[in-house]
């Protein structure tokens, strides 16, 4: 099922093209297929260089939360390349990131929580609430 509205393609192709200019590559977007649930994996030439979900937060704070079955991928197709996987966001007017795993390990440790909701102006899902990864904003890398 689509989640994701217009607007929200927008504001996460801003981050991704944030990103890929900062790193020199292109990306490509993958989820909301039968296939992947992280957002788009960033390569340069034909070679992937790296795995990404991205969030465009709005709040006063950045929320920071991956639920479990986005974690379980990006965490498993990183080991399994041997390449890295991003939370990377937008807040603020700010760019921020947190490094989940350098390819070979996961780097962090973040607390397992009952979280999420529903966007304003979203219809309610049941799904909304759900096990999610929580990071602090002390893992953030800004820029």
């Amino acid at each position: 099922m689509l989640r994701e509205t217009k607007q929200d393609l927008i504001n996460e192709a801003m981050v991704l093209d944030h990103f890929g200019a900062k790193y020199s590559a292109k990306w490509t977007k993958l989820g909301n297929g039968a296939k992947y649930r992280i957002d788009a994996a960033f390569h340069r030439d034909d070679k992937v260089v790296a795995w990404a979900e991205v969030k465009v937060y709005k709040a006063k704070s950045p929320y920071l939360g991956v639920n479990v079955p986005k974690m379980i991928e990006g965490c498993q197709l990183a080991l399994f390349t041997g390449k890295p996987f991003f939370l990377f966001f937008h807040h603020n007017e700010r760019f921020g990131m947190v490094k989940i795993s350098d390819g070979e390990q996961v780097l962090s440790s973040p607390k397992l929580r009952i979280a999420g909701g529903t966007p304003p102006g979203r219809k309610p899902l049941g799904d909304d609430i759900e096990p999610m990864y929580k990071y602090s904003e002390m893992d953030i890398k800004w820029g």
